[in-house]
């Protein structure tokens, strides 16, 4: 299932994706703690039926930015001018660090700036390969403890992770109608829906947002995460208290 409503942007390097902003989340994109309140330009995210795009103002007209991919750092940057060195400043820069580069973790793996290693299966799942991410190798990602019982009949349930990037979402779709029950109910109906979310986080949250298949390029973030329901079996869940909030 295709993209349906929930618009990210890709840098690429090649045809290779480099990095991934994340899904708008009604406020900003998840993860994504750069783009805040400032005092240099405002900004604003337009999703309709005809028409999507982002785009800010400078607040003040004497203010002078601008937006680069700078091919020597591989990066995409804003300066502002600063009249009184008569020289541009750099101001934000996306990838800010390791976890910014697309699918550090490989599926089901979270990229956590200050851990060691920097890659950590979230709970309920574990290495695919554990020879390969002992020594460094983390691409492959992790696998679940306990395979869904959904194609069983045995029952789904789902933990919540607070606080990351939300996954990439090439395999997913949105309702921005829903409420986050239906969201869930939903997201059981199909064996292949691994996680859902609210699609705008404004006034408590409102839409539904879900994916299918691996769930890939997640990570944490100190500041602008969102909170997301990863699929888990019956007895996986057990382990957790069903539905419980647990943290990556």
């Amino acid at each position: 299932m295709q993209p349906h409503g929930n618009p990210e942007y890709n840098i690429l390097k090649g045809s290779k994706i480099y990095f991934r902003s994340a899904p708008w989340n009604g406020i900003s994109y998840s993860g994504n703690p750069q783009l805040r309140s400032n005092n240099i330009f405002n900004f604003s995210f337009v999703n309709t039926e005809e028409e999507i795009y982002y785009i800010y103002y400078l607040e003040k007209k004497s203010e002078i930015s601008r937006i680069v991919i700078n091919q020597t750092s591989n990066r995409r940057e804003r300066y502002t001018w600063d009249e009184a060195s008569v020289s541009w400043n750099l101001y934000a820069y996306v990838p800010n660090d390791y976890c910014d580069f697309y699918n550090r973790c490989g599926p089901y793996g979270n990229c956590i700036g200050d851990a060691s290693p920097i890659c950590q299966c979230l709970k309920g799942f574990v290495p695919k390969s554990p020879d390969q991410w002992n020594s460094g190798a983390l691409s492959d990602g992790c696998k679940r403890n306990r395979s869904l019982g959904c194609s069983e009949g045995t029952g789904d349930g789902f933990l919540k992770f607070r606080g990351l990037k939300l996954p990439d979402t090439t395999y997913s779709w949105v309702n921005k109608s829903m409420n986050l029950e239906e969201c869930r109910a939903k997201c059981l109906q199909n064996c292949s829906c691994t996680a859902y979310t609210s699609f705008d986080i404004r006034e408590g949250g409102s839409g539904c947002a879900i994916w299918f298949n691996d769930l890939i390029d997640i990570r944490e973030t100190s500041s602008g995460g969102q909170d997301l329901c990863v699929r888990m079996s019956a007895s996986e869940l057990g382990m957790y208290y069903s539905d419980l909030d647990v943290t990556p």
